[in-house]
């Protein structure tokens, strides 16, 4: 293995890299407001209705003077005496103060012993908060730390550089996302040393896998994506030229998905990159992920920064696919820095991409292609993020720009600026957008004004409705939510590989593992899996498209993964559910599906309609799979006993329920030629209702017990198959099996024609 080098240009790049920008404003103590309104606006015309904003309270000579709120934005957590906003300073104080009185929270401000924090701190479940600590000012001081809803400190864990690296930075100037990496509540975040860290969050500890090598500096907070059936992480950071550990490195910048397990098992400190984006610029934009490509499909966009002069990559806008795959590039007037927002600003329900420079402009840019849909100047540079938020009713996002000179609100739609607050005061970081207690929109704004000292100020738009803050579409705080994820609600994970529908008529049928494994046998193509990925939850099932151009896999969590024509119309995945998934079926055109669970619930997407359910109803014996009629009007659910349970057109012809079985039942398929079904049992005995018997294997020794069986088209048999793979078919042709080979997880079911 080849050691790491030093990496030269990294600490004086820290050192050169300017933060702070001095505005004035008379400040004084904590202020509580009445119903006076502060909406001064620009002079612009709106497009749209103007947006009254009433100052409720204001924090204000906060002890930092010299030393103020500037890179850290307010967060909300759930404190004592209720929902609180915390926010860090330069001066080493975590503030909290509660949102709808703006007192401070008992037990709060927390010190980091004079250590700067221009992190946004990060709230888990628990109301634990976390923040980095140090910035490029302070590169040798700082470290990871995390905070009690008391304001007690619950641990902090310094950065573990390489022994190599000759430089050593402790700062962390990012902040830390929170979410499931390795089984557990952890965070993660890099550093402005060499390395990338994940810690448990309830105590610190790092996780295997971790301090992930990422070479140079990383201002830009990770998001967090299941883009693999894992929770993915996606890590924007900074590049200098030099040799490390078998890798070249050259001056600018990357955009990576790391798996959540890091380096573990790869034999190298900066192994576990699933891929990778090269930029001649340095990355400092945390990345903003969700459906915001063509036909939903997931994306990935962040800004650049300005470290080295001439490069081609300075105030671009990037949009990556999930293989880091360049989608779009737009290069503004501007550098590009702050990190962009995924906001519905059209009210269409797309997602749109804003994005703020520091030439102080904000554009609107379309998230399929990238073009422009408007862009608009304002008051000073954007060097924190825009938010967004529903402010007048109107059913589409407006944007809340913070700038060096006041906080300004943009109609989304149009564009044009309709209100300022703060003005004068200066803004670095983003503001915050909340559902107030009193049932409103809030909105608090932090940074600092004369003297450079911090300030507070939280405003709430009368007679809104506070519960469309966090709807589909809006980007409420800086990287959208308490979490930090970035993450707008990305689409499940789609794994595909070219293919297309057989030219001729389909023939043959699919296996599927227990790992989303698939195997095709006959003139189906084979589509991509999810055989190599870390699933929450194991497969229990598929379903083929009409033109076999495609396939669904379903997970007993209700998890959906849709490859090529199959399309993805939802899924019970991240929903609670009473019982596992078990199975599903397709409509006959593909354009939508049902999902079962072992309680008789249904659950219907896209144009399968719901016709009834056993969920609720008390049951003999577990649901194990269903079947759906040819018209896709109606649907069967059969149970391990045997009983039949028929919703919609679906007719009722008997059942094994009540009858004496050998083995349970633990499938169903349905006769497109009769109208009737059949039922399979593990030991392969097949009861036939209103559908021709053609043979079993009830009375044959299997190496492994049956598992489920699909019918063959225009009623001309049907097949079965075991947990090995093996395949028995019966009326119809045998094309192969995976009996006999080795496989990695079991075989679970079958889609076939």
């Amino acid at each position: 293995m080849t050691t790491n080098s030093a990496r030269p240009n990294r600490n004086a790049r820290i050192h050169a890299i300017g933060r702070k920008v001095g505005r004035t404003l008379a400040v004084g103590a904590l202020i509580v407001f009445g119903a006076s309104v502060l909406s001064a606006t620009t002079g612009v015309a709106p497009a749209g209705a103007s947006v009254t904003l009433d100052e409720v309270w204001a924090q204000s000579g906060l002890p930092d003077a010299g030393a103020p709120i500037a890179m850290s934005s307010p967060n909300v957590a759930n404190l004592a005496g209720g929902p609180a906003v915390v926010v860090g300073d330069r001066a080493g104080h975590v503030y909290a103060f509660n949102l709808a009185t703006g007192n401070a929270v008992p037990g709060w401000p927390v010190t980091t012993g004079g250590v700067p924090v221009d992190s946004t701190p990060s709230v888990d479940a628990g109301n634990s908060v976390f923040v980095g600590v140090g910035n490029a000012a302070t590169p040798s001081d700082g470290g990871y730390m995390a905070i009690s809803p008391t304001g007690g400190h619950e641990w902090f864990t310094g950065v573990d550089n390489p022994s190599t690296d000759t430089a050593p930075a402790h700062a962390v100037e990012a902040s830390l996302a929170v979410g499931d990496l390795e089984g557990g509540t952890d965070v993660v975040a890099g550093s402005l040393g060499e390395v990338a860290q994940a810690m448990n969050a309830g105590n610190g500890a790092i996780l295997p896998g971790y301090p992930w090598f990422q070479a140079d500096s990383d201002f830009a907070t990770p998001a967090l994506a299941d883009f693999y059936g894992q929770t993915d992480v996606v890590e924007g950071g900074d590049s200098s030229a030099g040799f490390a550990y078998g890798q070249s490195y050259g001056n600018g910048g990357h955009l990576r998905i790391v798996v959540p397990t890091g380096n573990a098992f790869t034999g190298n400190p900066a192994g576990g990159v699933v891929c990778q984006y090269n930029t001649d610029q340095t990355v400092q934009s945390s990345p903003a992920v969700g459906p915001l490509l063509g036909g939903g499909a997931n994306g990935i966009v962040f800004g650049t920064g300005a470290t080295y002069s001439g490069a081609s990559t300075t105030n671009d806008v990037i949009a990556l696919t999930t293989r880091c795959g360049t989608a779009w590039v737009d290069k503004l007037d501007g550098v590009t820095s702050s990190s962009p927002a995924l906001a519905d600003v059209e009210g269409n329900g797309q997602l749109q991409v804003v994005e703020g420079t520091k030439s102080g402009t904000v554009w609107a840019l379309n998230g399929t292609n990238g073009a422009a849909l408007w862009h608009t100047a304002v008051a000073g540079p954007v060097i924190g993020s825009v938010v967004t938020a529903d402010l007048t009713g109107g059913g589409y996002q407006d944007v809340i720009v913070p700038t060096t000179a006041g906080v300004q609100i943009v109609d989304g739609r149009s564009g044009q600026v309709v209100d300022t607050i703060g003005q004068f005061e200066g803004f670095q970081d983003s503001p915050l957008v909340t559902h107030d207690p009193n049932g409103t929109i809030g909105i608090t704004i932090a940074g600092y004004g004369k003297q450079n000292q911090g300030l507070v100020e939280h405003f709430e738009v009368p007679g809104s409705n506070g519960s469309v803050v966090n709807e589909h579409g809006a980007w409420p705080m800086f990287h959208h939510d308490p979490q930090l994820t970035g993450n707008a609600g990305t689409a499940p994970p789609v794994v595909q590989v070219p293919c297309s529908a057989p030219s001729g008529a389909p023939v043959g049928y699919d296996l599927v593992a227990s790992d989303g494994g698939v195997f095709t046998f006959g003139n189906l193509p084979f589509c991509g899996s999810t055989g190599n990925l870390i699933l929450d939850r194991p497969v229990v099932g598929m379903a083929l498209t009409h033109d076999a151009g495609g396939y669904w896999l379903v997970a007993s969590d209700g998890g959906l993964f849709a490859f090529d024509d199959a399309g993805f119309y939802g899924s019970m995945g991240g929903h609670p559910l009473v019982k596992p998934v078990v199975g599903m079926a397709a409509t006959p055109d593909g354009k939508g599906y049902w999902e079962v669970a072992s309680d008789g619930g249904i659950f219907a997407f896209g144009d399968a309609g719901f016709h009834g359910s056993m969920g609720g109803h008390p049951l003999d014996a577990p649901i194990v799979g269903m079947a759906a009629t040819p018209d896709g009007k109606g649907y069967w659910e059969v149970a391990s006993d045997g009983g039949i349970f028929a919703f919609g057109d679906a007719h009722f012809y008997g059942s094994m329920g009540g009858h004496p079985l050998n083995r349970p039942v633990v499938g169903m398929a349905a006769d497109p030629a009769t109208g009737g079904y059949w039922e399979v049992a593990s030991d392969g005995g097949v009861f036939s209702f209103h559908a021709p018997f053609l043979g079993s294997t009830g009375k044959v020794a299997l190496v492994r017990p049956v598992v489920g069986m699909a019918a063959a088209p225009g009623g001309r048999g049907y097949r079965f198959v075991a947990s090995d793979g093996g395949v028995f078919d019966f009326g119809s042709a045998y094309y192969g099996s995976m009996g006999g080979h080795p496989l990695t997880r079991p075989v679970v079911g079958m889609a076939g024609f």
